[in-house]
């Protein structure tokens, strides 16, 4: 019998390929094996359109993706959980799909100090996690760091836009503020305020209320401004805190002079179901009035919603496309959907075309920027339900972000 001989050296060099050949096997996903994205919202209670609006237009933005190929012959696969209103449920169904499900990739929707938290973990398990509609400036900014994202503007973008809207009305002399008492609601005042004192000193700030959030008697609020008058009240309260406000205030009377309303978010569903509340000429701000809108994508994508949720587009469903698109946008970019250092050097640079126009995410915070919108809100029977907004001025958000020195200072970065 013959035998074949060789030494440690040849036949060390001839075993490395079948040695790691399995193992690099193991680490490269086949295809048809999902890219899985995590979401946790508030899918039940109160909140639940909301939420619902964020992932159809999350999912969108997956079909899109499928559609195409998805990546590298992999579907993006959106996995939810439900957190209900507690933010320990969302860091709790955070931390499950982080090391149960191996998920690198989780998008918090509403809840901006579940966003914080869950965020936290991104931190602390280098995995990125995404705003997908919390507005605290805290998530990118003073509790910001590498590992955190946002689709959607701040308080501080908000506040500018109103700022910059009542700059150009000289007639605004005196305002009152209305707002929910708690993170949210003292940013969106504090930040306006700033914004106001920067564009127009001459206004006076008269009063500011605030109301417990879910209150459902704000008669005690709206006679303590109306004790006041003023030309404009603005309102961050939203939900049922907004609903319950324009009664009271309907009922007292406190928008029946020359006072004007000036609330946050009010889009087409809503106007719909506050028409009969909404004072006369009320001005918003409005995330997607598709139907005053020229981008190419903004009435298909509108008419997308519409198949799929039974009822017009609001403003967290372009945002939830938005959200979406980063993240398939930076993986494809990147090359990989598991080196999520990669990812995020990447999301730096992400374009594309969204419902409102242009989208681009910037570096130093990776904060989505695309237009934001402010109009008048008027009774018409050429409107869906005789009701919508004219008037729309369109404000570029990367012209009022804040700017990246002062995010990063606030992070003690910079």
């Amino acid at each position: 019998m013959r035998r074949v001989l060789c030494n440690a050296i040849l036949c060390g060099a001839a075993l490395l390929p079948a040695l790691f050949a399995p193992h690099a096997a193991a680490q490269a996903p086949a295809k048809g094996v999902p890219v899985k994205l995590g979401m946790i919202d508030i899918y039940s209670g109160g909140f639940a359109f909301i939420a619902d609006s964020i992932r159809t237009g999350f999912q969108i933005a997956l079909d899109e993706a499928n559609t195409a190929g998805g990546f590298k012959g992999r579907p993006f696969q959106l996995v939810t959980a439900d957190m209900g209103v507690q933010v320990e449920k969302a860091v709790t169904e955070g931390r499950r799909m982080i090391l149960e499900e191996k998920i690198k990739f989780v998008t918090v929707g509403i809840h901006s100090g579940a966003a914080i938290a869950v965020g936290n973990l991104g931190k602390e398990h280098k995995v990125l996690v995404l705003g997908g509609f919390a507005t605290t400036k805290r998530l990118t900014g003073e509790a910001g760091h590498p590992y955190v994202a946002r689709a959607n503007l701040s308080t501080v973008e908000i506040g500018s836009v109103i700022a910059a809207y009542i700059k150009g009305r000289p007639d605004i002399k005196r305002v009152s503020t209305m707002a929910p008492d708690y993170e949210y609601g003292q940013q969106f005042v504090e930040d306006f305020v700033r914004a106001l004192k920067a564009a127009r000193p001459d206004v006076t700030v008269v009063r500011q209320e605030w109301s417990k959030l879910g209150a459902t008697d704000f008669s005690a609020h709206v006679t303590a401004l109306q004790a006041q008058p003023v030309d404009m009240i603005v309102n961050g309260g939203f939900g049922a805190d907004l609903v319950n406000f324009l009664k009271a205030a309907r009922d007292f009377g406190l928008f029946s002079g020359k006072t004007q309303l000036f609330t946050h978010g009010v889009d087409l569903a809503k106007m719909g179901a506050l028409k009969d509340s909404l004072p006369a000429n009320t001005v918003s701000t409005v995330w997607f009035p598709f139907y005053a809108l020229k981008e190419p994508r903004a009435k298909p994508f509108a008419a997308e919603v519409e198949k799929r949720m039974k009822t017009y587009a609001t403003g967290p469903t372009p945002v939830g496309y938005v959200a979406g698109r980063m993240l398939v946008e930076a993986i494809k970019k990147a090359g990989t959907a598991d080196d999520v250092e990669k990812v995020l050097q990447a999301m730096g640079t992400v374009a594309f075309e969204g419902p409102t126009g242009p989208v681009k995410v910037r570096a130093c915070d990776n904060m989505a920027m695309y237009n934001f919108y402010v109009g008048t809100v008027k009774r018409d029977a050429a409107f869906p339900d005789g009701i919508g907004m004219t008037d729309i001025k369109t404000f570029p958000v990367e012209q009022l972000a804040r700017p990246c020195l002062e995010l990063l200072k606030a992070r003690g970065t910079g």
